[in-house]
């Protein structure tokens, strides 16, 4: 699988109704099942496959709000990103593997209000108690997010 931006942030994005350094920004672990689907509006459509239907759920999870974001212009190389700090998800539980992340913006009601943004393919790694760290491409590749 790759990673993907979600429709509906592009068109949030090029509406400038999505706020990316302003809105509260959180990211959420899924299992190896999850499908990227760029039609996955929110984190809960109601569907059998959206990203809650896969995320993970052992002891010690716990969404992660993204931090010390930056959105920059890079007029050197044409293009706009997005960019945080690493997100740690520390002490996960044995039992389950994470198969990707998915960024979306807390809007502060249910998950069927939540619009997913991008999803990032990592490499299938099992939880075992440790962390499990989610590291961000450097801001020359993108970062978080990169707009071209």
């Amino acid at each position: 699988m790759a990673n993907g931006v979600y429709n509906k942030a592009k068109a949030e994005i090029a509406k400038n109704t999505i706020d990316l350094d302003g809105s509260t920004l959180k990211v959420m672990l899924v299992k190896s099942t999850y499908t990227f689907d760029p039609d996955h509006d929110f984190v809960d459509n109601g569907g059998a496959n959206d990203p809650i239907d896969h995320e993970i759920s052992v002891s010690g999870y716990s969404r992660q709000t993204l931090t010390t974001k930056v959105v920059t212009q890079d007029n050197t190389n044409d293009f706009a990103y997005l960019d945080a700090d690493d997100t740690v998800f520390s002490a996960l539980a044995s039992g389950q593997t994470v198969g990707g992340a998915v960024l979306y913006r807390d809007a502060g009601g249910a998950d069927s209000a939540n619009p997913c943004i991008a999803f990032y393919d990592l490499t299938d790694t099992p939880t075992n108690g440790g962390n499990i760290t989610v590291q961000w491409a450097a801001a020359a590749s993108g970062a978080v997010l990169k707009l071209a």
